[in-house]
């Protein structure tokens, strides 16, 4: 049995797609009996009894056709992690999903989700049917991917990305910082069947640092070559604007960029923000680490049509500093209620435990707690001092310090890399096709693990976007013979400005 047992644990070690991982990672749970888990309901870790209830009720509404009754169970029970069914401990057990309960339940309010947005039926009329998948999509929330800064190791995020692309789990709303800017912009500026090639190693462009003459260096005070990082990043990310991005991908790509300057504070921009501004110099200021690259310019498309800057006495850099993960923002923007992080930031690698909130024990438990006083004592005592200080240089490294210190670096599920001394002593570096690779299945290795969670978290949310699009096509058509809607017009969903 252990011979059996490491062979399986070599098969996923080197697998290089995730059918294969599942294979061997469903294998050796049935080998360890963590199949038999999974088929037993009950656990101390949601409330079984409540989901086992309300699929039984939807099942039995479903069956016997009781339409209105089924409606009215969904309008008003159902909500993201009902019961504690998205507890990341339920996860922490078999290699492969959890509780089949939990698999069930959510499978089944898909499918109903779906019959009931196809049904045409008196008692259903279509009115009814636009209000409540509105008003549900709305109430249930939605799901994001954020990518954040990394430099070099910003790489895992285009295997992560690749990972969840391949399962159709890449949400509609992504978000970028710094490095994690680049891959936001490049895959949200491409069609759906043009993503899969462009996540392939070769298909991209990847050199994006260049080291200056020392004397570039002095009179531009930075390191790194802007030029070559514009280069890199007009090889990957299309001349658009982010209204024209999201009118063509569907995807709502939102980046974050820090002022350079006193008085302003960091800016998610996105279609509903800045729907002008074009993405390539957004991007550009994004990757613009102080003293690696000077600030930014943005770049903005006016009412001819034309390339103008964008409030020219403002500069713009990384948008990591002040707002790496700008999960308050996007709540507010996006209704978005549940976040898929890929973490890669240097500086923050070292301090983001690999465990879920209370998966570690006490030990675990007391180590954050240490932390969080440590940070929240050095965080005081900047404040302290960058409070009675004038503005100047060491004003302004203190507040980048107290930024840095005072954000959030985690999501609902984490998704990390292996953090070596060899990668930090490269992280300015252009790696070689075979580091590409290698960094690139990493990036998906790390994600294999999560897919079963992330699809039961995802599952329900994407489904209601689906069905409502569908919901609001059938009106586009029913107005349309009367003319009051162009054909090559779509309908507009108010309920994202919130």
């Amino acid at each position: 049995m252990e011979r059996n047992k490491r062979e399986l644990l070599r098969e996923m070690k080197n697998a290089t797609d995730y059918a294969s991982w599942r294979g061997a990672a469903e294998r050796l749970d049935q080998l360890e009996g963590w199949d038999q888990w999974c088929e037993d309901d009950t656990s101390h870790d949601y409330d079984w009894r409540l989901i086992r209830a309300r699929l039984r009720q939807v099942r039995q509404y479903r069956s016997e056709g009781q339409i209105a009754k089924l409606v009215h169970h969904l309008r008003q029970g159902l909500h993201w992690n009902l019961g504690n069914s998205g507890n990341p401990r339920l996860y922490q057990f078999a290699r492969v999903g959890t509780k089949r309960l939990i698999h069930e339940y959510v499978g089944e309010i898909a499918r109903t989700l779906q019959f009931l947005s196809e049904l045409d039926s008196p008692e259903w009329p279509h009115a009814a049917k636009l209000k409540f998948f509105d008003e549900v999509s709305q109430s249930y929330g939605r799901s994001a991917l954020m990518l954040s800064g990394g430099a070099t190791l910003g790489l895992f995020h285009v295997g992560v990305v690749k990972a969840l692309f391949r399962e159709g789990l890449v949400p509609s709303v992504v978000s970028g910082s710094s490095a994690g800017s680049v891959v936001c912009a490049t895959v949200a500026t491409r069609e759906p069947h043009e993503v899969e090639e462009l996540l392939e190693p070769e298909s991209a462009y990847y050199h994006f640092w260049r080291m200056l003459p020392l004397r570039d260096m002095l009179r531009n005070r930075s390191v790194m070559d802007q030029n070559q990082l514009r280069k890199a990043i007009e090889a990957n990310v299309r001349d658009w604007t982010f209204e024209e991005a999201y009118a063509r991908s569907g995807r709502v790509i939102n980046i974050t960029v820090s002022p350079a300057g006193f008085n302003q504070p960091p800016r998610l921009l996105n279609h509903l923000t800045f729907p002008y501004l074009y993405l390539q110099e957004a991007v550009l200021a994004s990757c613009a680490v102080p003293v690696i690259f000077p600030p930014v310019m943005l770049m903005t498309q006016n009412e001819q049509n034309q390339r103008v800057p964008y409030m020219p006495l403002l500069r713009w850099n990384d948008g990591s500093l002040k707002s790496d993960l700008p999960i308050l923002r996007m709540r507010r923007l996006h209704n978005v209620n549940h976040f898929i992080v890929s973490q890669t930031n240097p500086h923050v690698l070292p301090f983001v435990s690999r465990r879920g909130p209370g998966d570690g024990g006490a030990l675990d438990a007391a180590r954050g707690y240490l932390f969080s006083t440590v940070r929240d004592q050095a965080k005081s005592l900047i404040d302290l001092a960058r409070y009675n200080l004038p503005f100047g240089g060491v004003r302004r490294t203190l507040d980048l310090g107290s930024s840095i210190l005072n954000q959030e670096y985690r999501g609902n599920i984490n998704i990390l890399p292996d953090v070596t001394l060899w990668r930090y002593a490269n992280v300015t570096s252009n790696p070689d096709m075979g580091a590409i690779k290698r960094f690139m299945l990493e990036g998906e290795r790390a994600t294999w693990p999560r897919i079963e969670m992330i699809r039961n978290q995802m599952l329900i949310g994407q489904t209601l976007t689906e069905c409502l699009e569908r919901v609001e096509r059938g009106s586009a058509a029913r107005l349309a013979p009367m003319g009051k809607v162009r054909p090559d017009l779509h309908l507009i969903r108010v309920r994202e400005s919130g």
